[in-house]
């Protein structure tokens, strides 16, 4: 949601003149109005007014008006945050970003809300200037009347209206419109008939005036009816979401901007007082809408930034009432002028003169009494506080009563803090009554009275601020109090203490902090310990989050310490999210304790039996963070299907086949990888082999949304070892999905991975401690998904659990199968998980057992081919898991059925290490067979440097990023080689079609070279032979043209240790020439 600053930003400080004239109208100025033709209507003689004092605009032809954000909004079509980011970038030259237009769920849904009733109000608003203006009688009447009090374009401007005296006419209208009845009902526009249980407009025969924001969207109404023999001459909107009495200011968009100019405001009682004063050109005229102001409505005005503005209050001029001294209009401001000064206003009365010694004497309001802007020059503005005393203080009154006029205007004097000002007052005071030692015994006997009051106010939880910490809480601010016991301000927020978060490391504290007297604007931050250390560092800290200031020393910053910790709460970080040794499973946004559920707070704390938790990534501060707790944010609770455990892994397993079985067994033995680990030691990662669309990262996928919804796997090729490192160490017992994997990577992420199959992390330097080394512990499991087999390193390959797939098309059967496993896997599948963990205690009970029945079981199924241990470990982990808690859960697999798969797939695993330790050897025979000279270079192999190659594999020709050097062996001499040396040192040997398949099979293998290439011949000297050209009277190199295989020489120099770059015999380094250059001479 964007931020209010920004929409004040541009009311402020952007002039809609020049934004109107950027859309191509002509305006012309008189005085300060600007007048053009309409952009919104076409038109030729101008009805547009923009009025700059109050930078707003109405059209008096179509009836369109707002301020200069309405304005983009109408012309641009832009929603309301897009118009204010258009005018900031434009006219202010600051662009937001789109996070900084981003909001939460709850904002949103709040956001449609109040946009909904803004819509209803605009709504009804033209319906109401549609009745007025129609050609019927009780319309005529209401016009007449509205025109009696305000002039015609200042009604047109402002939009009165009229609501018909009738029952359904409104809620006609809204039907037709499609304006949402229930919301009407809760704006307190429609009310429900006890006795006809039917809905009914509360508002009928009276002039609709609408009540506006700051940014000018209409929050509500005031209506005045037009008989004024009516019980309720003025009926204002019912609270609700939108519009609050207590909070709303009449007048406000209107007189905002002259306020600022002029750094006064008027203060009147009504909306007609307010709409009489702006009529004539008093622009900065605003009302609460009854006698009472509220501290809600002058910390409105403080966040109007018109804190510096004076507050003149125009009362009302009324009779009083028997027995009464004063009228009701004068005891309002008395009451409303104490309380702006409480709340650091400046405050001043123009008092409306009105003779009441007359025989028939009537009440005057400024409705009644302005005419003209020049009537305010005619009234002589005062102090209000020696204004209130000349009204309260009888000299003929009793001592008490003198007495207590006295007290009670000591007690304004605490709100005066200037020195200078505070004895002028005391001077003008004892002119009145008494003399000025009197009144400074009065002061200062207020001000013990005041430091009683604040002592007992701010006792919390039995503890006396005052007499145990030295300071008190008063306007939202810690004050406390010099050597004259005079009240000293130590800041401008206050802290509620939420939790001290325990950390070995980093112990931090969260606090909700407060800068204002209402505590509307709140927010919640942490504070680490250097942060509280010193006033400067505490300073410093403070002024970083956002507008708060310390301004005392360190002497107060110690009290406030002490103060803090006295009633603070404890919670322990949890650094890794999963399974918590002490007891409970959790995901970021909460944790399951013994079978029950708990969410965390908006502070990101989950309170258990076994103490108080914190989890940071939801928590206010960095739940909205697109850079902080990113991986942890993921590991989120989120279950919005009430799928069944049996169905939805049916579900899985018609769209993955057997190799979902294992995934799904592997799923449940990682719910329970601690106690898996005390028995194994290590633990298998799940290797998902295969092309590009053949499924094998949707399965992994799937098998994420037990954990997650929309899950992003790290790519192992792009990120870093210390991300990787990071992410397979940031859970427990939860499964991590990293992708992409190539056998060309770094060999460190290789080292990773194998050390993660024994649950060891990377060695780092401890910073924040000794600075020691220390070695994290992998306590997740790990999915590995990508396009080619680990074979790289065999050591990896061994550590793993694999499965392939091959298919790349599918029926349109299997593709509605996967769409349907869609709609259920972005949904979530967390539920199944916690589910599933209930069963720990049977978990913990039958395991051991489980594990001795799945091996003997597997290894009867795999003992005629030898299968190597680490394998068969690896295939045991997911079988004996699934065993221990089958008659627990409803599967749509039996365990016979997954020892079958996993024996098949032990033995194939297995055949594959074979193979790739026989390449090996077949690598080793060629090395050796170049060592000896019997597999030459340029006459069985040539190695050549290219920047692309053309296969008869490949359907294009393959372009490389950089030269890279090629290996082309001829095949018939490479497979005479392989035979004849590996029987002269007796290495086991493949037939040749196995060995040449394994080959053409392997990562290093491009295909056969597309065009011929030349290889010499040797004589038994190692020279090449050469033939005399009888034309060219020379000899010249015998060469013979082959297709040869080709192979990534880099890939197989690294993977394979050995080098074939050597030439044997000790011939002249040659240029390499291609056929076209040289003619070959058969």
């Amino acid at each position: 949601m964007i931020d209010k600053k920004y929409i004040d930003k541009v009311l402020d400080e952007v002039d809609l003149a020049e934004v109107v004239s950027d859309y191509g109208v002509k305006l012309q100025l008189r005085g300060h109005t600007a007048k053009g033709c309409c952009p919104f209507h076409q038109e030729d003689t101008p009805s547009f007014h923009v009025d700059t004092a109050k930078n707003l605009y109405h059209c008096f032809g179509c009836g369109k008006g707002g301020n200069v954000i309405n304005f983009v909004m109408e012309q641009d079509g832009l929603t309301f945050p897009l118009a204010v980011k258009k005018l900031l970038k434009e006219k202010l030259h600051i662009d937001l970003s789109d996070s900084d237009l981003q909001s939460t769920p709850e904002e949103e849904e709040r956001y449609k809300k109040l946009e909904s009733m803004r819509i209803i109000n605009e709504r009804l608003c033209a319906f109401f200037c549609q009745e007025i203006g129609k050609d019927t009688p009780d319309a005529k009447s209401a016009k007449a009347y509205m025109l009696s009090r305000w002039n015609e374009e200042y009604c047109k401007e402002k939009h009165i209206g009229y609501a018909p005296d009738n029952w359904t006419s409104v809620i006609d209208y809204a039907k037709k419109e499609g304006l949402s009845l229930k919301l009407m009902q809760e704006m307190g526009i429609l009310k429900l008939s006890e006795k006809t249980h039917s809905v009914y407009c509360v508002y009928r025969n009276r002039i609709m005036i609408p009540i506006r924001d700051r940014y000018s969207h209409i929050e509500g109404f005031t209506a005045r009816a037009i008989d004024d023999k009516s019980d309720c001459k003025y009926l204002n909107s019912a609270d609700s979401d939108l519009y609050c009495k207590s909070r709303s200011i009449f007048g406000i968009d209107t007189a905002i901007k002259k306020a600022r100019g002029d750094r006064k405001l008027y203060l009147v009682e009504g909306a007609p007082d307010v709409m009489k004063l702006q009529s004539v050109g008093i622009f900065n005229a605003i009302a609460s809408l009854g006698g009472s102001w509220t501290v809600n409505q002058f910390q409105k005005l403080k966040d109007y930034r018109l804190q510096d503005c004076t507050l003149c209050f125009m009362p009302d001029s009324d009779i009083p009432k028997d027995g009464e001294e004063l009228g009701a209009g004068f005891c309002n401001v008395i009451r409303n002028g104490a309380l702006a000064m409480q709340q650091g206003f400046t405050v001043s009365v123009r008092e409306i003169p009105n003779d009441l010694s007359v025989e028939q004497p009537k009440k005057i309001d400024p409705d009644e009494y302005f005419s003209d802007k020049t009537d305010l020059n005619k009234l002589e503005e005062r102090e209000f506080l020696l204004w209130a005393f000349e009204k309260k203080f009888d000299k003929n009154g009793t001592t008490e009563e003198k007495q207590k006029v006295i007290d009670e205007t000591c007690n304004l004097l605490l709100c005066i803090k200037d020195e200078a000002v505070l004895e002028r007052y005391i001077t003008e005071l004892a002119k009145m009554d008494g003399n000025k030692t009197i009144w400074r015994q009065a002061y200062n006997s207020a001000k013990k009275r005041q430091q009683e009051r604040i002592s007992e106010k701010n006792k919390e939880g039995g503890i006396d601020m005052l007499r145990s910490f030295g300071f008190t809480v008063q306007h939202g601010c810690y004050y406390g109090f010099n050597k004259n016991g005079d009240e000293v301000q130590w800041s401008n927020f206050t802290l509620k203490p939420l939790f001290h978060i325990k950390d070995d490391i980093r112990p931090v504290r969260l606090f909700e902090i407060v800068n204002d007297v209402t505590g509307n604007n709140r927010e919640i931050i942490e504070l680490d310990m250097d942060a509280m250390t010193s006033a400067r560092a505490f300073r410093k800290k403070l002024l970083g989050i956002g507008n708060y200031t310390w301004l005392a020393g360190e002497d107060a910053l110690i009290q406030l310490q002490r103060y803090l910790a006295r009633v603070t709460e404890t919670a322990v970080e949890v650094k890794q999210l999963g399974w918590q040794s002490q007891g409970f499973f959790c995901f970021c946004n909460g944790a399951q304790e013994e079978g029950i559920w708990k969410p965390v707070d908006e502070l990101g704390i989950v309170r258990l039996a076994s103490g108080n938790y914190y989890l940071p990534a939801m928590s206010q501060l960095y739940k909205n963070s697109t850079v902080l707790y990113t991986n942890e944010k993921k590991y989120c609770h989120l279950s919005c299907s009430n799928i069944s455990l049996h169905d939805y892994f049916a579900k899985i397993i018609d769209v993955f086949g057997d190799n979902a079985k294992v995934g799904i067994a592997f799923y449940i033995a990682t719910l329970f990888r601690d106690i898996v680990m005390d028995k194994t030691a290590c633990l298998p990662l799940l290797n998902i082999f295969g092309p590009k669309g053949s499924g094998k990262t949707e399965l992994a996928e799937t098998l994420m949304s037990f954990f997650m919804t929309g899950n992003e796997p790290l790519n192992i090729e792009t990120a870093t070892v210390p991300a990787l490192a990071d992410a397979v160490a940031s859970v427990s017992n939860m499964l991590v999905h990293i992708d992409e994997y190539k056998n060309g990577i770094d060999i460190k992420k290789v080292e990773l991975m194998k050390d993660a199959w024994a649950g060891i992390g990377r060695y780092r330097m401890n910073m924040d401690k000794d600075k020691k080394r220390e070695q994290s512990h992998v306590d997740s499991c790990i999915i590995l998904t990508g396009q080619e087999i680990p074979t790289a390193d065999i050591a990896l390959f061994s550590r793993l659990i694999f499965l392939t797939y091959e298919k790349q098309h599918h029926t349109l059967e299997e593709r509605d199968k996967f769409s349907d496993l869609m709609q259920y896997r972005q949904m979530g599948a967390t539920r199944i998980t916690l589910e599933i963990l209930k069963l720990r205690p049977t978990f913990i009970a039958d395991f051991d057992k489980a594990w001795q029945k799945a091996r003997i079981d597997l290894h009867s199924r795999t003992a005629a081919y030898k299968i190597n241990d680490r394998i068969e470990k690896n295939w045991l982990f997911s079988l004996s898991a699934f065993l221990t808690i089958e008659t627990e859960i409803d599967c749509p697999f039996c365990y016979e059925e997954l020892l079958g798969i996993c024996a098949k797939g032990a033995i194939r695993q297995n055949e594959l290490i074979s193979r790739t330790d026989e390449v090996a050897g077949f690598w080793d025979i060629i090395s050796s067979a170049q060592q000896k000279g019997s597999f030459v270079n340029g006459q069985d192999y040539v190695i050549k440097t290219k920047t692309t190659i053309k296969t008869y594999e490949a359907k294009n020709t393959i372009d490389f990023s950089a030269p890279k050097e090629i290996l082309m062996i001829r095949k018939n001499s490479m497979l005479t080689t392989y035979r004849q040396l590996g029987r002269q040192i007796d290495e086991r040997m493949l037939p040749s079609e196995s060995i040449l398949h394994y080959l053409q099979n392997s990562p290093e293998y491009f295909g056969i070279s597309f065009s011929p290439e030349r290889f010499k011949q040797f004589n038994a000297n190692g020279q090449p032979i050469q033939e005399y050209v009888e034309k060219e009277n020379k000899y010249k190199t015998v060469y013979q043209q082959d297709r040869p295989l080709c192979f990534d020489y880099q890939m197989i120099r690294e993977k394979f240790g050995i080098c074939l770059d050597s030439i044997v015999g000790d011939l002249p380094v040659e240029k390499e020439t291609n056929a076209e250059e040289e003619a070959l001479p058969f």
